[in-house]
């Protein structure tokens, strides 16, 4: 988990050897040893991407993973000809759009890398492309959703999205119910304190945004704002207070994922600042 940048990290930077000989000084006489601050080229795509990928290589992953997701539209509700020729332009677009992103922060990269001073303000703007290729191009708010809506019949359209909303349902409750033994784990529950707790997370808690390895952190977080009164009572107060040591525990790793942008849900607040305040009147 969290591990596809972290080899991209052993490659901040590198001192570059220059050589050089003062012609007008021939009592030196000697070549001098200039070191000078420059992060290779190669850096930024690993910072960008993952360790040993390149634009290359992710555009490939990209247009198999468009596919994939067109033929399973296709499984759903039978795509015509013309309707998956418009969902394969549409990709393309998210495809295209995010690479003009990444050619853009490319040319700022090459004006910052021999800056030792600003070379860390370049990771403000490659978090955003790392977060949109861990989401995937084709989920909510691409050109290719959008299109999806406007390309098939209602009908197709109504299948599609019910068979779309019960697959998220199911991820969900596994997501759920991975977590309630995670606990168990650390605080043995009995069965009916299981079944509780179930019932009550998927009651209280939404889906990510996006599913990805950080779905357990993104639950209880949400967890942790259902209010003590509807909590409070499942539990015995030995296992109350190792909860909310979990929950102690956990808050460095929800900054993290908060300043990142991972923490979201559906129908979350505009502002995650205003989700406790929410959450607990």
């Amino acid at each position: 988990m969290a591990k596809a940048f972290v080899l991209a990290a052993l490659l901040p930077w590198t001192l570059v050897s220059a050589q050089g000989q003062d012609a007008d000084d021939e009592e030196e006489g000697e070549a001098a040893r200039v070191e000078r601050f420059e992060v290779s080229e190669r850096a930024f795509e690993s910072w960008v991407f993952r360790y040993g990928e390149t634009a290359q290589t992710i555009r490939a992953q990209l247009e198999s993973q468009l596919k994939l997701q067109i033929d399973d539209v296709d499984r759903i509700v039978k795509l015509a000809d013309g309707e998956r020729q418009k969902l394969e332009l549409a990709g393309r677009g998210d495809i295209k759009r995010y690479f003009e992103e990444v050619e853009v922060l490319r040319g700022r990269f090459r004006t910052l890398r021999t800056d030792r001073e600003k070379i860390n303000d370049i990771w403000k703007e490659i978090q955003p492309l790392q977060l949109k290729l861990a989401a995937g191009l084709f989920g909510e708010g691409s050109i290719f959703r959008k299109s999806l809506g406007r390309t098939l019949t209602p009908e197709k359209a109504a299948r599609y999205d019910e068979t779309h909303r019960a697959r998220r349902a199911f991820r969900h409750r596994a997501e759920v119910e991975w977590l309630v033994t995670m606990l168990d784990n650390v605080m043995p529950l009995n069965d009916d304190q299981r079944a509780q707790l179930i019932a009550l997370f998927l009651e209280k808690t939404r889906p990510p945004r996006s599913f990805g390895d950080y779905d357990p952190y993104i639950i209880l977080w949400q967890v942790s704002l259902i209010p003590d009164d509807q909590l409070k009572p499942i539990f015995d107060e030995v296992q109350w207070q190792v909860l909310n040591q979990q929950f102690t525990n956990m808050k460095g790793a929800w900054q993290h994922l908060r300043k990142s942008g991972r923490l979201s849900y559906e129908g979350e607040p505009e502002t995650q600042e205003e989700a406790p305040a929410a959450a607990k009147k």
